[in-house]
C-alpha cells in the first residue's frame, strides 16, 4: 500500500480497536490479535522458506483456540487449505510446505488436545468445546431461548459455588439437543436457519462499512483470471484469493448456528486492509491517473476510511453517553451496587421477580456481579406464596429483589425490606433469618 493509505487505515483501526475493547468482551479482541499474527505467517508468499513458520501458526491458533473453541474447526480447515495453496504454487518447495503443515498441526493438536482432554474429563464426553453445542441447541426448532430467560423456568442454581450466575458455565443449562439429520423437518429448519443467517451476515458486513460487500465482490472478481488480467497482470492471484477465502471461511462457520457482530472482528480487520489495497490499486491504474486530478485521491480515501469509522465512533459515543447521568454503559449497575452496599450488606444468594423481557434479569444479574453475590434468576410468573417460599428454602435464597410490583406482596410483607428505597423502583427483602 501507499504509505498515506496505510497510515489512514491504521488511524481508523485505533477507533475500531477501542470500540472492540470498551464495548465488548476482551476475549474476542484477544482472539482477533492471535489471528492477525497467524494470517501474517500463513499469507506469506515465502511461508515455505522457514521451517518454523508452521510451528508459529500452530502456536498462535492453539492460543486462539484457548480463547474460543470455534478456532478448532476453523484452523484445521483453513490451515490445510492454505498449505494446499502453497503446495500447488511452490512446486520446487513442496517438501518444505508439507513439513510446515505437519509441524503446525502437531503443535496445534498438542495445545488444543491438552485442553480438550481436561474439558472432556470434566464433562464426561469427548469434546473440544461446549459453547458451539450449546449455541446450536439453543437455536434448535423446539427451543424457546436461553434457559435463563425462560418465563416458566424459575430459579436456576449456578453450577459452582460463589459464582455470579448460571452463565458461569452454560454447558450445564438444560437445553434439548437436536440434529438436522433427525428428520426432514429438522433438515429444512437448518437450511432455513442458514438462509436467515446469510441475510444477517450481509447486514453485519454493511453495518461495518457500506462498501464491505463491494470490497468482497471485487476481490472475488480479482480471483477470476480474465478479469484480473484486464485490471493488472502485476497482481499475484494469492493477493486477492487469500483474504477473500479467509473472510468467507471464517464467516461461513457461524451460519448454521447464530451470528453476532463480535464474532467477526478478524473479518473487520481484513476488510479494512482489503479496502485499502483496492484503493491503492485504483490510484495506480492508468485510467485513474489520466482522468482524475490529485484532489480525487484524498476525497476517495476520506470516503473509504470514513465508512469504516461510522460504527466504532457511534459505538464509542454510546459507551460514553448512555447510562446514569451521562455515564458509561453499565455504570448504573455499579452505582446501584454501591448504593445497596452502603445501606445494607447484601450477600450470599439472591433472586428476583420480573424477567428477561422487562429487563429485570439483566439489571439484577449485573448488580449481583458488583455485589459479589450469586444470582439464581427470577421466579415463575404468578407463583403462589407457598411455592415461592418453598423456592426460597430449596435454593437457600438470602435476598429477593423486587422490581416494581410483585404478585407475592402478602408473603414479602413478612420480611424486612433493606434497600430503603434508595434505588428507584427496587425493593430488596431479606428472606432468610440470618441474612
Amino acid at each position: 500500500m501507499d504509505e498515506k493509505i496505510r497510515t489512514s487505515i491504521l488511524f481508523a483501526m485505533v477507533f475500531v480497536i477501542l470500540h472492540f475493547a470498551l464495548n465488548y468482551s476482551p476475549v474476542d479482541l484477544i482472539l482477533a490479535c492471535f489471528l492477525v499474527y497467524y494470517l501474517y505467517f500463513i499469507f506469506s508468499p515465502e511461508y515455505y522458506n522457514k521451517w518454523y513458520n508452521g510451528i508459529l501458526c500452530g502456536i498462535l491458533c492453539g492460543l486462539a483456540y484457548l480463547t474460543k473453541s470455534y478456532i478448532f474447526p476453523f484452523f484445521i480447515a483453513h490451515f490445510i487449505l492454505f498449505n494446499l495453496f502453497h503446495y500447488l504454487k511452490e512446486v520446487q518447495h513442496r517438501r518444505a510446505v508439507l513439513k510446515n503443515l505437519l509441524l503446525g498441526l502437531t503443535v496445534f493438536f498438542i495445545i488444543s488436545g491438552a485442553w480438550s482432554l481436561i474439558i472432556s474429563e470434566k464433562y464426561g464426553e469427548v469434546t473440544f468445546g461446549t459453547s458451539g453445542t450449546y449455541n446450536h441447541n439453543v437455536e434448535g426448532p423446539e427451543s424457546v431461548g436461553h434457559p435463563t430467560e425462560y418465563v416458566n423456568e424459575g430459579f436456576i442454581k449456578p453450577p459452582y459455588e460463589n459464582v455470579t450466575s448460571a452463565w458461569e458455565d452454560p454447558t450445564y443449562l438444560n437445553v434439548k439437543s437436536w440434529s438436522p439429520f433427525q428428520s426432514w423437518s429438522y433438515f429444512n429448519y437448518q437450511i432455513t436457519k442458514i438462509k436467515y443467517n446469510i441475510s444477517i451476515l450481509k447486514g453485519i458486513y454493511q453495518s461495518f462499512s457500506y462498501f464491505a460487500l463491494i470490497i468482497i465482490l471485487i476481490y472475488v472478481l480479482l480471483c477470476i483470471k480474465p478479469i484480473k488480467n484486464q485490471i493488472s497482470t502485476q497482481i499475484p492471484i494469492e493477493t486477492a484469493l487469500y483474504p477473500v477465502i479467509t473472510v468467507l471461511i471464517y464467516s461461513a462457520g457461524y451460519l448454521s448456528i447464530v451470528l453476532e457482530p463480535r464474532y467477526l472482528w478478524i473479518v473487520y480487520i481484513l476488510l479494512m486492509l482489503m479496502g485499502g489495497y483496492l484503493l491503492n490499486l485504483l490510484f495506480k491504474h492508468e485510467f485513474f491517473t489520466k482522468k482524475f486530478n490529485k484532489i480525487a485521491k484524498p476525497i476517495l480515501t476520506i470516503v473509504l476510511i470514513g465508512s469504516f469509522l461510522i460504527m466504532p465512533i457511534s459505538g464509542l459515543i454510546s459507551f460514553h453517553y448512555v447510562g446514569v447521568d451521562g455515564g458509561h454503559v453499565g455504570k448504573e449497575y455499579y452505582i446501584w451496587s454501591e448504593t445497596i452496599e452502603s445501606q445494607y450488606s447484601v450477600h450470599g444468594n439472591i433472586a428476583s421477580n420480573g424477567n428477561a423481557e422487562d429487563g429485570a434479569y439483566r439489571r439484577t444479574l449485573h448488580t449481583s456481579y458488583f455485589l459479589g453475590t450469586s444470582y439464581y434468576g427470577f421466579s415463575k410468573p404468578n407463583e403462589t406464596d407457598t411455592d415461592l417460599q418453598a423456592d426460597f428454602n430449596k435454593y437457600n435464597i438470602d435476598y429477593y429483589f423486587v422490581w416494581g410490583k410483585s404478585s407475592n406482596e402478602a408473603l414479602l410483607s413478612k420480611y424486612k425490606e433493606v434497600s430503603g428505597g434508595k434505588v428507584s423502583n427496587l425493593r430488596i427483602y431479606a428472606v432468610k433469618e440470618n441474612s
